[in-house]
């Protein structure tokens, strides 16, 4: 096999050219590369299958009649059966073996040509290859596309965090069209009355001043970047944020040629842009990414409604009604499971002196902190909600105490360096622990009744959360900033009832 140079910028079409004369395909070859695609020479069916298994090309120029070797009839029929895309124009220099229509229809070819007739002819028959691969490689795509979307809806419309939704959809989007380097952007629902000011932290970019963008979900170079800093004062950037401001506004895909931004919307309401630093020409996949982002849209919405009613919006955990129910359901796989399970109660240690020194900004800003901390030490099979002002409970399935102490001990460890600025001086943020555990109920040692009533279920929660409770208090009365352990918290036996 050899690779031809190119004499022209190249096109980006690759031609496969197969003949068993060696002169006539360095010839044609050569007259070929001059319309700047690129041609790679097969000396023989069996090698141009070869080749065919390993690289992608958009058109098979293909000699009919090899001798010592399978025929150009033959190749076809092997190709098809791996290959159904690749557009192929058989050659030959014996123009009666058969009918040219013939031979299109019974080998669903694309063309059939007469060596004879010259190279303009020839070089007609590979503009109507290649126009033809054109076709059937963007039906293709738009059907690989479609199909796309439809496997990625379910996934998109699962119930999950808000940032994960985001990141996941950018890289999907990214993926589809092979784009290196992307963000999103989400602006609240009034962003028209809030343009100057500073967006919720739940959202993927934020808008500051109209002009600093902050990055949340990205792709590529824009990984680095916190902030499109670097270009806060060039053309292009107040260019570029011109049209993220006009696709919000008008609520219509943007192409130039340094980027497409595709609008989210809900209805009449942008909730924000999809930014792809690259120009999308091709119809069909203008058209797979407006149905993308409709899709994403609606997610996006699910999503931000779903966070709104489960999320505590200062510390990003749970609120204690829905912590409520993940606890309950979490007691009934550990009740059939006969399985143990720690509760961390957690308090944080002086808020309300810090309140009255430093505000209740402050005082805010420790939560947050603490939230963030929670967040951080634990696994994902855990979870975390707010009790009350400054009171956190955590729960750890399938966990014993000792084996709970690595979480509790890592808690003190991540807020051991964390201060709030005093009016004086930086004020340290401490918390006490209360941990106990449940016990491990030998169902098949009782006589349970069914079903099991949700009563049940609501007492033992509330026992375990009232010892875990004794000791955080038993921790505070030791000066605060350390973790008492409690015991084993039994079921309740069913004759309570």
């Amino acid at each position: 096999m050899a690779r031809l140079r190119q004499n022209k910028p190249s096109t980006g079409k690759k031609i496969l050219l197969v003949d068993d004369q060696k002169d006539y395909a360095l010839t044609t070859a050569a007259i070929i590369e001059r319309e700047g695609h690129t041609v790679v020479i097969a000396l023989s069916g069996e090698e141009a299958l070869e080749i065919l298994h390993k690289e992608h090309f958009d058109l098979l120029l293909l000699d009919y009649f090899m001798p010592g070797g399978i025929t150009g009839e033959d190749v076809v029929k092997k190709i098809r059966a791996f290959n159904p895309y690749v557009q192929v124009i058989l050659q030959t220099g014996y123009s009666g073996e058969y009918p040219p229509r013939e031979m299109l229809k019974r080998l669903e070819i694309q063309g059939y040509h007469d060596k004879a007739d010259g190279p303009d002819k020839l070089l007609m028959w590979v503009d109507v290859g290649l126009k033809s691969a054109f076709m059937v490689n963007m039906l293709n795509k738009s059907r690989q596309g479609l199909q796309f979307i439809l496997d990625i809806t379910p996934e998109l419309h699962k119930i999950q965090p808000l940032e994960d939704l985001l990141q996941g959809i950018l890289l999907q989007i990214s993926g589809l069209l092979g784009i290196v380097n992307a963000f999103m952007a989400i602006l609240p629902v009034n962003s028209e009355d809030e343009k100057k000011s500073r967006l919720s932290e739940g959202f993927i970019a934020i808008l500051e001043e109209e002009t600093n963008l902050v990055i949340r979900a990205k792709t590529g170079k824009f990984v680095e970047q916190a902030t499109i800093i670097n270009s806060t004062h060039s053309t292009d950037f107040k260019v570029e944020m011109n049209a993220i401001h006009d696709v919000l506004h008008n609520r219509q895909i943007e192409i130039s040629k340094q980027s497409t931004i595709i609008p989210l919307v809900i209805g009449e309401q942008s909730m924000g842009i999809i930014y792809l630093e690259q120009e999308i020409l091709i119809n069909d996949d203008i058209e797979l990414l407006q149905i993308f982002a409709n899709q994403a849209a609606v997610a996006i919405l699910n999503a931000r409604l779903y966070e709104m009613a489960t999320i505590d919006v200062l510390t990003k955990v749970y609120v204690r009604r829905f912590f409520d129910k993940c606890l309950m359901r979490e007691l009934r796989t550990l009740f059939r499971t006969q399985s143990p399970l720690t509760i961390i109660l957690l308090d944080m240690d002086g808020l309300k002196k810090l309140n009255d020194t430093a505000g209740h900004n402050a005082g805010d800003k420790a939560l947050r902190t603490i939230g963030r901390v929670l967040r951080k030490a634990i696994r994902n099979t855990d979870f975390i909600g707010r009790f009350g002002g400054d009171e956190f409970v955590l729960a750890l399935p399938q966990t014993t105490i000792a084996q709970s102490k690595v979480v509790a001990e890592r808690i003190l460890e991540l807020l051991s360096d964390k201060t709030i600025r005093g009016p004086n001086d930086e004020i340290p943020i401490r918390v006490s622990l209360g941990v106990v555990e449940t016990g491990i109920i030998m169902t098949n040692s009782l006589k349970i009744p069914r079903p099991i009533t949700q009563e049940y279920f609501t007492k033992m929660m509330n026992r375990i959360i009232e010892e875990a409770d004794k000791k955080l208090y038993e921790a505070k009365r030791k000066g605060g900033n350390q973790i008492s352990y409690g015991d084993t918290i039994p079921w309740p036996v069913f004759d309570e009832d």
